[in-house]
């Protein structure tokens, strides 16, 4: 009995170990179970938390179509792999191939980013993503973001 009670309290222990960092590390995105967000580093800039630095890998499944949204602060994303269609609906970002060449994409622009293609989204810019391909998309993503807003706010392009 006396290793019973030993015994429980090490197994509730590590069973919440476990719970609480598969939430942290990985978790399905909220607005589609097509990706996963994995936070591979984070931490607040600033005493205040109003932002959070992030470094995240998200991996899109195949045949898979983002919604538009945007995002409550900068981001950067590279494509490690697969292909990602994106698309600008509203604002621009800067793309850098993987050769080097750098592109303004602006409203309307279309663009397939592929492995080593980088990507820097201002904050409020609205966009989305596409994986029309049958293999995952992976990238890695930096992020400055206000703490206390969803990392992606989805957009009703009826409103637009």
């Amino acid at each position: 009995m006396k290793k019973l009670s030993l015994i429980i309290p090490f197994a509730i222990l590590a069973f919440s170990s476990i719970v609480v960092n598969s939430k942290e590390t990985s978790s399905p995105n909220n607005y589609t179970q097509s990706v996963t967000r994995k936070v591979l580093a984070n931490g607040y800039p600033t005493q205040d938390k109003k932002q959070i630095l992030e470094l995240v890998r998200y991996i899109i499944a195949p045949r898979t179509k983002l919604p538009i949204h945007i995002h409550p602060g900068m981001q950067i994303q590279r494509v490690e792999a697969g292909t990602l269609t994106y698309t600008v609906v509203e604002g621009e970002a800067k793309l850098t191939k993987a050769n080097g060449t750098e592109l303004i994409l602006t409203k309307g622009k279309t663009i397939q980013m592929t492995v080593g293609d980088s990507l820097v989204e201002p904050g409020g810019m609205v966009h989305y993503g596409e994986n029309q391909t049958n293999s995952p998309v992976i990238l890695l993503s930096a992020s400055l973001f206000d703490a206390n807003q969803p990392k992606a706010i989805l957009i009703n392009p009826k409103n637009k």
